[in-house]
């Protein structure tokens, strides 16, 4: 569409441009978005997940990081290489104690050390068992939480959990 001799870039209303966007004729940008990105994660977090216990512990057996992965897929919980829990929907994040660990190490000038599980199975145990407590006793001060925010840290918990009954196991 052109306006003076001007390309303008828009397509008239109802304009299809291809195949793939005729099948999704129907659907409003924010579903398609929505079922883009679905089909991105499934094929991208398996592939992240070793990249990211990688950087909680860079140090940690391969036990460790495999009772981390299998917790992961029990438990549906994902946490980002920044901490983050951002559930499956991509509708909320929420940070995790572990966030919280690595903020706290990169506010001392502790950028490159973020190997929060240590070298053992039981340094992995006594990182997990401060999450859990972490989470049982937040700081003092701090605003009230949203029904949705404990929801979001049940959800950890439940992570956490099973991440420690698998290194419990281990030993």
């Amino acid at each position: 569409m052109a306006i003076n001799g001007i390309t303008t870039g828009y397509f008239p209303t109802g304009y299809v441009n291809n195949k793939a966007t005729k099948a999704e004729t129907g659907k409003t940008f924010a579903e398609i978005a929505s079922q883009k990105v679905e089909e991105a994660e499934k094929e991208t977090v398996q592939e992240k997940i070793p990249q990211i216990i990688d950087l909680f512990g860079t140090n940690a057996p391969d036990e460790v990081k495999q009772a981390w992965m299998e917790a992961e897929k029990e438990t549906g919980v994902h946490i980002t290489k920044c901490g983050l829990y951002v559930t499956p929907d991509g509708e909320h994040s929420y940070m995790t104690a572990a966030g919280v660990q690595i903020a706290i190490k990169w506010s001392k000038g502790e950028l490159n050390q973020t190997d929060l599980l240590g070298s053992s199975v039981e340094s992995a145990i006594n990182t997990v068992n401060k999450w859990i407590y972490d989470l049982e006793h937040p700081l003092a001060g701090q605003p009230a939480r949203s029904v949705e925010e404990q929801r979001l840290s049940m959800n950890e918990r439940k992570f956490y959990e099973a991440f420690l009954e698998k290194l419990k196991g281990l030993l």
